[in-house]
């Protein structure tokens, strides 16, 4: 046997098994690492963004959660400022007809001490046209005078 030929031989051998494996084997391979290498890139993207997702979640959740706690806070103060001025309006209302009740006291009262006084004149006035008719129709003595007038005062 020749070396050369066994050498061409192998020669030729390990070309056609070159293009077997570059046609058949390479292509899908490279192919095959191709598509994983992309698979594994997008999933690190899509692991990226949606860390990125979480951390503006977080940070609307954040956000949100200090608006709503600001809103209650402030509907709380508003419902406290309405409630105090409802109890001030209210001590205003029942000071103005306190006031009122005490002016209408007063003025009943300052009427029935001015008929009191209209009463007591006209008992006093009474009283004295009824001492004098008795003095005058008795004779006029000292002592008559005095159990007159004590007799009129006693009724």
């Amino acid at each position: 046997m020749n070396v050369t030929a066994t050498l061409f031989g192998q020669m030729i051998t390990f070309i056609v098994f070159v293009w077997f494996i570059k046609a058949y084997l390479w292509e899908p391979l490279t192919q095959a690492m191709e598509n994983r290498t992309k698979q594994i890139t997008d999933g690190l993207v899509a692991a990226e963004q949606g860390q990125q997702k979480i951390e503006q979640a977080t940070i609307e959740f954040s956000t949100r959660i200090d608006e709503a706690k600001t809103k209650a806070s402030s509907i709380i103060n508003d419902a406290e400022s309405k409630s105090k001025n409802i109890v001030e309006e209210a001590r205003l209302s029942a000071r103005e007809e306190a006031k009122k009740i005490a002016k209408s006291s007063g003025q009943q009262l300052e009427q029935e001490i001015n008929a009191a006084r209209e009463k007591l004149k006209d008992d006093v006035a009474e009283l004295s046209v009824l001492c004098a008719e008795r003095i005058i129709s008795k004779e006029v003595d000292k002592k008559m005078h005095d159990k007159i007038i004590n007799e009129v005062l006693k009724k």
